[in-house]
């Protein structure tokens, strides 16, 4: 064993991503890499615990002897951010010398001071070809390029409104050699002067026209890349080879089947509300021209015809025939591999990284190393919250000026500051779109800068996630007994299949993004005799999905209640990939108290502090969990986050919540301050006296409770439970309430 220091960094010169999180001996892993440096070494180490040293990102870690430990040449990889959609309409569509294209959209920010385009059909040199795109100051431009290069070009006298409805026909005859643009406000009271007809001569040659590709939300350059983003909504765009006249456009606009109007010249009609869990994007015509949606822009979004009665998509799709593009949408970085590994037959279950070194600087791709499915190696998992590293990927919260709350003066690590200068990335879904929409996915296939070993975190000043997960494994380290490793994708995939191979299931700091399959299952375990180590707080309180085609990707709505930075919009609660109702558990069928003893009552990020001991904690049933430990002896007033074991989020036993009746209250949190105030979700109204000083739901209790058929549950109560048990070399009173727990757990 050895360890690896890195020094302090002002800016990063190497980041990289892998293409799976959990890897199973035998697979093979895929690493890609960019860098601003000519070469680079890598190699597999590793990770044995986390940063001790609050100067220092010194991180204790073994190397893994393997082929790829070497020096590379290397390279810079773009990401493209932005969603759109690609129709694959055949290549001659416009070459009949006339067209009508009807949609309707809702544009969130027009007037964004650059072009956003709505729908393009460009020639292979990204120049001739039809383009609809709101300008920089929000009109409405047509405009047609023949094979000459001739251009038309219409526009709306007015520009449009943000967040409204509009109904857009384009079209264009070469018979009478007229170019017309149609816009009506189609949402609400709408006044007269709110429709707008726009028509010029034009005298374009189409003739042998090759539209090479068609996209919604986008535009292709001369080199072929997309650019040119649209913000907003687009619902049920139709393509006709033929001018339709204004009763046939009232027909359309009625909800008619543009079959039934134009027959064979109907191209394709693509309706937005089929298929809403999928990519695709499905042609009703004849002709079946399926269309595909790139980098994750949102779905299961109310259309122009949602109108409240029906708030779940799979009832009415109808109403929910939009989708929502963003132009800083991600789903996938898109670079090439670098490096490919394949994971030795016998390497040992836990936490890895590929690290990377670049002119003095360091990044780790952090990845689990799962057993086989049922050929567990220790009697205890650790459970790693990779659905929690996923809504927290790349967040940008540190944005919102919220060090009135902190207590410490704001700091930001050089992954935060690459961040700012790479928004490419993408953001957490803490963060909102450009328009100001919810963030609702979240990808691992770009690199994530906060979820590294090494990450100093600007909320607390120390560690979060990850890298306070880290000492975590690092107490498990410590023991003689070994233990196993599996993430949060593991569990939702292999459920019960995968616990019942373990007597004790330790959970991380913060597993707050829970999926229903997780959440059966753990159920399910505890009932079958599993005994549950809840070694964090904030944890099963958002309703999450992994989406089922697409396993890289989850997905959160946050309704209209808990603690949150955006809220899900009317109408768009359930989830696309899913049909699940978001929003917090305690409102879906699993309050959090009633599953593990506590749930979520407050954050903040003053001074750590720790815990009292309470009656509960001299019962019989208890004695085990205090050997060792004073009947007045404070637990956790030091640590490594904070300076206490009590801190940043907290969660609270409440018996009118569901905590079993025979739960034992063991411990309480002292010294709470009024920067941890109750969580929304249990006030009815607002009032003063909500903070940790005045209010008596705001605390930290740390709690116990047996299972019939052999289960149990100890809580903690705390995120900061894990950096007091690091401290002092884990030589102190958290690390042995812990250990005791554990040695209980492990008797059968």
């Amino acid at each position: 064993m050895q360890t690896n220091a890195e020094g302090k960094q002002d800016h990063l010169t190497i980041v990289g991503y892998a293409d799976q999180i959990s890897v199973e001996p035998g697979q093979k892993l895929n690493f890609m890499i960019s860098t601003t440096s000519s070469t680079y070494t890598a190699g597999i180490v590793r990770l044995i615990g986390g940063m001790t040293d609050p100067d220092s990102q010194e991180l204790e870690s073994e190397p893994i002897i393997s082929e790829i430990s070497r020096e590379y040449p290397g390279r810079l990889q773009k990401t493209s951010a932005g969603s759109y959609a690609e129709l694959p309409l055949p290549s001659d569509w416009l070459d009949h010398r006339q067209f009508t294209v009807h949609l309707w959209a809702w544009p969130t920010k027009p007037a964004s001071g650059h072009r956003q385009t709505i729908w393009s059909a460009g020639s292979m040199n990204g120049r001739a070809g039809a383009e609809l795109y709101l300008d920089m100051d929000g009109h409405l431009t047509f405009t047609l390029t023949d094979k000459n290069l001739d251009t038309i070009r219409v526009s709306s006298e007015n520009p449009l409104h943000a967040r409204a409805w509009y109904e857009i026909v384009t079209q264009y005859s070469g018979q009478t050699e007229v170019v017309s643009l149609l816009v009506s406000r189609c949402d609400g009271w709408t006044a007269a002067d709110e429709t707008e007809l726009v028509k010029v001569n034009a005298r374009l040659d189409f003739s042998d026209f090759i539209a090479t590709r068609v996209l919604l939300a986008a535009a292709p350059n001369e080199t072929d890349q997309v650019h040119q983003h649209y913000n907003g909504k687009i619902e049920n765009p139709s393509f006709f080879q033929t001018v339709l006249d204004s009763t046939s456009l009232k027909e359309l606009s009625a909800g008619a089947d543009p079959m039934m109007i134009a027959g064979d010249m109907l191209v394709a009609h693509y309706d937005f509300g089929t298929k809403i869990s999928s990519s695709q994007l499905v042609d009703r015509s004849k002709n079946g021209y399926h269309g595909i949606l790139h980098q994750g822009p949102t779905r299961a979004v109310t259309s122009h015809l949602w109108n409240g009665e029906h708030l779940e998509f799979t009832s009415a799709p109808k109403h929910y025939a939009a989708v929502h593009f963003h132009d800083d949408d991600i789903a996938d970085a898109g670079w090439e591999v670098d490096i490919s590994w394949q994971v030795p037959n016998h390497l040992q279950s836990g936490v890895y990284a590929l690290q990377l070194m670049a002119d003095d600087k360091t990044d780790y791709i952090p990845f689990f190393v799962r057993p086989t499915l049922s050929a567990a190696t220790s009697p205890v998992l650790f459970l790693a919250p990779t659905n929690t590293y996923l809504a927290y990927a790349n967040e940008r919260l540190f944005e919102l000026g919220l060090e009135p709350l902190m207590g410490h003066e704001l700091k930001l690590s050089s992954q935060d500051r690459y961040l700012i200068d790479h928004p490419e990335l993408g953001k957490s879904i803490y963060d909102t779109h450009s328009d100001g929409s919810g963030v609702h996915y979240s990808s691992r296939l770009r690199p994530i800068m906060n979820i590294r070993p090494h990450y100093r975190n600007w909320q607390n000043g120390a560690v979060r996630h990850l890298a306070a997960d880290l000492y975590i494994t690092g107490w498990l380290e410590k023991r003689a007994e070994g233990y196993d490793v599996a993430t949060d994708e593991d569990l939702h995939r292999d459920g019960l299949e995968l616990l019942s191979c373990y007597k004790v299931l330790v959970t991380g700091t913060h597993p707050e993004y829970w999926t229903r399959s997780m959440m059966e299952t753990l159920q399910e375990y505890l009932a079958n005799g599993g005994r549950l180590m809840y070694l964090g707080a904030n944890g099963f309180y958002w309703v999450t999905s992994i989406d089922p085609q697409q396993s890289h990707l989850i997905e959160v709505r946050r309704g209209n209640a808990g603690t949150r930075s955006w809220e899900s919009p009317q109408g768009e609660l359930y989830h696309s990939s899913t049909g699940a109702s978001g929003g917090l558990w305690r409102h879906n069928g699993f309050v959090p108290q009633k599953l593990v003893g506590i749930g979520f009552t407050a954050q903040g990020w003053g001074p750590g502090s720790g815990y009292r001991r309470l009656p509960d904690s001299n019962s019989p049933a208890a004695s085990f969990i205090f050997e060792g430990i004073g009947e007045n002896e404070v637990i956790g007033d030091f640590g490594l986050v904070m300076g206490g074991a009590v801190g940043d989020e907290i969660d609270r036993l409440d018996f009118e919540l569901g905590t079993p009746l025979h739960t034992l209250w063991l411990a309480t949190s002292i010294g709470v301050d009024n920067r941890y105030q109750l969580v929304h979700e249990d006030q009815l109204f607002t009032s003063p006296g909500q903070g940790g000083e005045e209010h008596p739901l705001v605390r930290a209790d740390m709690t116990y409770f047996d299972i019939k058929g052999g289960g149990a549950v100890f809580s903690v109560g705390s995120i900061n439970w894990a950096g007091s048990m690091a401290w002092n070399e884990y030589n102190n009173n958290v690390a042995r309430i812990s250990d005791n727990v554990l040695n209980r757990f492990l008797d059968k």
